[in-house]
């Protein structure tokens, strides 16, 4: 590590420095030191190589804590959790669950001691197979899809019904109000439930452009309630959950607080499968971009009952192993 120096003249230094400190304090190391009249703020500056390191990690789908905690690792034979958060920069509270998610990854092994101990998989033998596990994932996903679209090319593709299906696409980039005029003239014409299923890919980190669209989405779920429609969410443990939990605490009024423990429902599942379904009558499934599986390029929304009904069976069946996740 390099060091970078910073000076302040003492005066008017404090809330200066410590702004700094805050800012540059992931992974880093910070010192403060009072000369006379100067503070000197000192700390060090992450090499090329790391930050690029970092990069690349991202890009397979690792948020940086987990990209520095496999990064420290690598340079280990193998450490206890507890010094891994420090030597990482990692808090303790979120290292058991970023060693979680590595050890998901296959990118981390769990040495029988006592206490546990941590090292690294091989890079060569890591990323090899989860180049393979996700290369199966898509290949699977693919044949879904197209059995999918063969099974609605089959019930639907009918000279006399050509509006049963819909297929909207989304802009690269939503303008202004666009997400929530969108949202809107969706969630209007339900008349009396939506049932929706969400992937474990928009688990918090995953995908940017959902996470970007939790408020417009839960707001929207929320004024469904309002109308009186049931609301039923199979959640893998997304931004959704904290962000509806903190606007129905927002909440002052306790008999539309009873409103929605009586109408939305919301269970924790990690599933792979992806669909919304309205009124019994109506399926909306994902459109997703084969080259970056977090991105969805538009919907496709099926106007068939009895195509809806074997989704809502589905939905059944997984709502079942769901674990109830309390709003209030």
């Amino acid at each position: 590590m390099s060091h970078i120096v910073l000076l302040f003249e003492r005066m008017y230094s404090v809330s200066i420095a410590f702004n700094l400190t805050t800012s540059l304090s992931y992974g880093r190391t910070v010192v403060l030191i009072p000369l006379g009249k100067i503070i000197v703020l000192l700390y060090d500056k992450p090499k090329s190589s790391e930050i690029m390191d970092e990069k690349l990690l991202a890009k397979i789908g690792l948020n940086r804590y987990e990209s520095s905690v496999y990064l420290t690792l690598l340079k280990q034979d193998s450490m206890e959790a507890s010094k891994l958060s420090h030597s990482s920069k990692v808090p303790i509270g979120k290292i058991y669950e970023v060693l979680k998610a590595l050890k998901n990854y296959e990118l981390v092994e769990i040495q029988p001691s006592r206490p546990q101990r941590y090292r690294a998989v091989d890079p060569k033998y890591a990323f090899k197979l989860m180049y393979k596990r996700k290369e199966e994932e898509t290949l699977n996903e693919l044949k879904m899809l197209k059995e999918i679209f063969d099974e609605i090319e089959r019930e639907l593709c009918n000279d006399n019904l050509p509006q049963n299906v819909e297929t909207v696409f989304w802009p690269d980039r939503f303008r202004n109000n666009e997400l929530n005029e969108m949202v809107d003239s969706f969630f209007e014409k339900i008349e009396h439930e939506i049932c929706v299923v969400i992937h474990i890919k928009y688990r918090p980190g995953r995908s940017e452009l959902y996470d970007a669209s939790i408020s417009t989405f839960s707001k929207a779920y929320l004024s469904l309630v309002q109308r009186g429609i049931k609301v039923k969410i199979l959640d893998p443990g997304s931004q959704l959950l904290p962000s509806l939990k903190e606007l129905i605490d927002s909440i002052e009024d306790l008999s539309f607080k009873r409103y929605i423990k009586d109408l939305m429902e919301v269970r924790i599942l990690e599933t792979e499968y992806n669909f919304t379904i309205t009124d019994s009558k109506i399926t909306v499934l994902d459109i997703e971009d084969q080259f970056n599986m977090s991105r969805n390029l538009g919907m496709t929304r099926i106007y068939d009952e009895s195509y809806a009904k074997r989704f809502k069976a589905k939905f059944d069946e997984l709502w079942t192993k769901g674990e109830l996740f309390s709003l209030t």
